[in-house]
Order: structure tokens, then sequence, then C-alpha cells
């Protein structure tokens, strides 16, 4: 199919028109100039232009993501209400979908213009038949937009605010809603109407800077406090223009955002987000690191000491071959102190395949471990003294070990239990 994307060159949509190339869609750019790097077809269009717009005659879809983001005026955003009013009556003369990438802060009295003009071009789909998407706290991928702007601010920062009342965000992978987006403009079962795509459960901003600061930089930060009425105040003070100049437009709207229902949306589409600990990944998915995590925990376990790079590639190796590449989703705790994995024997396991999953894993990981130089140093005793005492001391210390272990799991077997019940994936 045929898909004409505005603002294709953008954060989103640079996504979705290469999401859009690899299913085999015919993807047509509509920007200002024409892209060098990306190779597809191009069509002229400018926010501000009064020119029409003349779409292909067999397009299917118009994609609507060029927005204005910099400027804040009245005549700007009147040129963006317009420019829509064009670009609806230009697909609708070639019978094709109109989609509209709108935002979470659109409503008809939202406190910044940015909102209030996202709605009039909302009300204008709507009434023509076309489809709005509201994404939430779009985040991941390359480091643009929004999202690149606050990674930036997490580097620099050693010290970030937390805002009180904690405002809260719904966040979505970048390559989540590049995937909602053309599943609408693909599917013919999606009526027209207001999709909102973004986390079902909203989390607190601190969180979100959080996230970025743990998975994306692996780095920490501390919170501040800082009360939203200070901020208000000052906004209330200083015009618009300063405001917008310094970011605190961006903060009102993120104090005002409202709690968008998602759930529904999500399941008529068929999506299902990434958590946001994987999203931030560079890649998108942190799978191999995890992975990395749980062969260096096992590995240590039998060990005795951290392995080297050549034994855990092939424990991701073995797990990727073998086990479908997921990890077993072992909660942090037992990665971070490898020797409490003693406590896991078979009874502390709410199934009998995650039990016999993680000794599978386990002995696999004594096998690589085996054919190392330092695991046979450590299991054919190598270099090692054998005389009597020596000999009885160990297994006078084996056995001391094992009933320690013992009467250590009959005691934490409950937080054991419960702490493999909460980690995701584990069971």
């Amino acid at each position: 199919m045929r898909v004409v994307v505005t603002g294709a060159t953008g954060y989103i949509g640079s996504c979705l028109t290469c999401l859009a190339s690899r299913r085999g869609h015919d993807v047509v750019i509509a920007s200002r100039q024409r892209p060098s790097t990306f190779p597809a077809s191009w069509l002229p269009f400018d926010l501000s232009s009064d020119n029409s717009i003349v779409f292909p005659i067999n397009t299917n879809a118009v994609v609507h993501l060029a927005a204005n983001t910099t400027y804040t005026n009245r005549l700007k955003n009147e040129c963006e209400l317009v420019a829509a009013q064009r670009l609806i009556k230009s697909s609708r003369e070639v019978g094709a979908k109109f989609i509209f990438v709108s935002s979470q802060t659109a409503r008809a009295d939202a406190p910044t213009a940015y909102g209030r003009t996202k709605w009039h071009i909302e009300q204008e789909v709507l009434s023509a038949g076309g489809w709005v998407v509201r994404p939430g706290q779009v985040y991941g991928g390359e480091l643009r937009g929004l999202f690149g702007m606050l990674v930036k601010t997490v580097q620099q920062l050693s010290i970030l605010p937390a805002f009180v009342p904690t405002p809260k965000v719904q966040p979505i992978h970048v390559d989540d809603l590049a995937e909602g987006l053309l599943r609408i403009a693909e599917r013919g079962d999606v009526p027209p109407g207001v999709y909102c795509l973004a986390a079902p459960e909203p989390i607190s901003f601190s969180k979100f800077l959080d996230g970025i600061a743990k998975s994306r930089l692996r780095c920490w930060r501390g919170f501040v406090p800082v009360p939203v009425v200070i901020i208000n105040a000052l906004a209330a003070v200083l015009g618009e223009a300063l405001r917008t100049r310094l970011g605190l437009e961006r903060l009102r709207s993120l104090f005002d955002l409202p709690v968008m229902e998602t759930a529904s949306d999500l399941k008529r589409l068929g999506l299902t987000l990434r958590p946001l600990h994987s999203g931030m990944h560079p890649s998108g998915n942190d799978r191999r690191r995890c992975l990395l995590r749980e062969g260096r925990a096992l590995l240590i376990y039998v060990l005795k000491e951290p392995p080297g790079s050549a034994v855990l590639r092939r424990y991701i190796c073995a797990i990727e071959q073998l086990r479908g590449g997921q990890a077993l989703g072992l909660p942090r705790f037992f990665l971070g102190y490898p020797i409490f994995l003693s406590l896991l024997d078979k009874s502390v396991w709410a199934s009998k395949t995650a039990s016999a999953e993680f000794s599978w894993r386990l002995d696999t990981a004594t096998m690589l471990a085996e054919a190392t130089p330092t695991g046979a140093y450590r299991f054919l005793g190598l270099g090692h003294e054998h005389g009597v005492l020596s000999s009885l001391f160990s297994m006078t210390s084996a056995v001391a070990c094992e009933v320690f272990w013992r009467m250590l799991r009959v005691i934490f077997f409950p937080l054991v239990r419960l702490a493999l019940g909460r980690a995701k994936g584990a069971l």
C-alpha cells in the first residue's frame, strides 16, 4: 500500500517510514526538503505554506506527523490548523485514510497554545471521518525530540527535580507507536475515532527520569523536591515568549497531563508494549543485557569468581540457540548476590516447568565453566594439595555448608517464593 507521511524526517516519522518500508509499503515523504538519506518518493509540504498538496491517486493512507514545536504565537498555530485542513481535503479527494498524530495535552481548555491547537485539529479530523492518535510519553530509539532533550538533561545534571505533587506520564516506545500507527493504516477493521496509545498504568515523571539514568545512561541520579506552585507562579509572571524559551510551557503541559484510558485501544489494535526498562536500552530491547546478567550470576555461583567474557558469550549463545533467547527473569537480588542462588531449590518454584528450566540453565553454566581453565582448577583441584587433613576439612566444610543452606531455605522460604512470584518472567 502507498502511505504518505508528513514529518517523516522527525523523531517518530523516521521510525514509521523505516517500519513501513520494511513491510513492503510504498512510502511517500511530504516535507519541506527532499531527504537525502532515505530512498523514497517525495512531495513538497510546508506547514506555513499556502500551497495545496496533491496526493497520488493510489494513496491508501496519510499519516500527519508534522507539527510546529518551536513557535507558539497565534499566527503559527493558525497556519498549522489551516495546513491540516488542506491535508484532510487532499486525502478525501483520493479516498485515503487520514491519521493525525495529536498529543496527550490536546483539549479545548489546555493551558498551552500547543494543546489547544492540537484539539482544534482533532475536531477537523474527526468531523471528516479520520483517525486521531494521542500518544503518551514517547521514548527510546535515537536521541531526538523531547526524549533526546530529557536524556541530555539527565546526563548533564547530577541532581534532578522531583516535582511536588508528582506529575504522571504514560510511556510508549517510539517503535511501538510506529507499529500502532501502521496497524491503523493497514487494517480495515479499525473504525475512525480517537485512539490513546501509551502504557495503561501511569508512572511518576521522576521514575521516568530515573529509568533514563539507570537503563539508558547506566548511572545514578539524585532528586530534590520542587513545588509545582513555584513553577506555575514563575510562568504566570513571565511572558509567553520567555516561558517558551525557558521550557516552562513544556512543564505546564506536564503538570496538567490527563490520565488516558489506553487498555481498550491497545487491545483493539493487538498492540503489546515493551517494558520501560527494556525500551530504554539503545537497541530498544535489553534481552541480551538480561541474559548477560543471568549468565554472570550463574557462573559466579559455580566458579566462585567473576567469569571471563568468552564463557559468558558461550552461555548467551547456548540460551539463544536452545531456549529461545529469553532470560529466566530471576529477581535482581539473586543476580546481584549469586551466593543466595543456593536458596532456590525445587520447592520454592511455583511450577515444575520453572524449576526444571532453572536447573537446566544452572547445569549449562556448570558444564561451560568446567571447560574453562578456572573451572578446571576449581573442579579438578589442580594446584591444590590433597592430603588426608585437607580432604577431611573439605568434606566437613561441604557438609556444614549444605546443612546451613538447608536451614536458610526453610527460614526464608516464604520470602523467596514471593520474590520469584513478583519477578517478571520468572514463572
